[in-house]
């Protein structure tokens, strides 16, 4: 039977509603390199919220489990890999990255992350409001879905700010 609980909550943002601002606080660019995602995903798994992750990389590593993610993202996904954007601080310092993505139903806010030393600077909005950007506006995105975890307030709380709405 079912051993363990894993709660989500289902967002979704629908062309009717308006883009999420940014501030340009951050430059969102595309990066070709895997190996940055790569090595950006495990910095910011130290923290994360997200249950399934967590445990996984306990269990095999960080970056074994952000290669794993990396590598699922591009080769499962419908997603363009394109579409990956680095997050920078006009310094140059690399801050997060967000992966917009596609499922066979829908564009999907696949994968986005601050690194533990940027949390806490409202860098998840600019990061959000570029994936529903690109997802909008390059891959003429009409409905776009995201999923987070039930304890991962942060990302819920971000959703609700950037438009999307809880429906499930």
């Amino acid at each position: 039977g079912l051993t363990e609980r894993l709660e989500r909550l289902r967002y979704e943002w629908t062309a009717g509603s308006a883009l999420p601002d940014t501030t340009g606080r951050l430059v969102l660019r595309p990066e070709p390199d895997d190996e940055v995602f790569v090595e950006v995903l495990s910095r910011v798994l130290a923290g994360t919220l997200d249950a399934t992750t967590r445990k996984e990389a306990a269990r095999i590593g960080q970056r074994q489990q952000a290669r794993q993610d990396v590598t699922f993202y591009r080769d499962r996904m419908c997603g363009d890999r394109s579409w990956w954007r680095i997050a920078q601080t006009p310094a140059g310092q690399i801050a997060g990255f967000g992966i917009p993505s596609s499922n066979v139903e829908f564009p999907v806010v696949g994968y986005l992350g601050v690194l533990p030393e940027h949390r806490g600077h409202g860098y998840i909005d600019e990061i959000l409001a570029e994936i529903t950007r690109i997802l909008a506006t390059e891959a003429g995105a009409t409905v776009i879905h995201a999923d987070t975890d039930l304890e991962n307030r942060p990302m819920a709380a971000a959703f609700e700010r950037a438009g999307y709405r809880n429906f499930g």
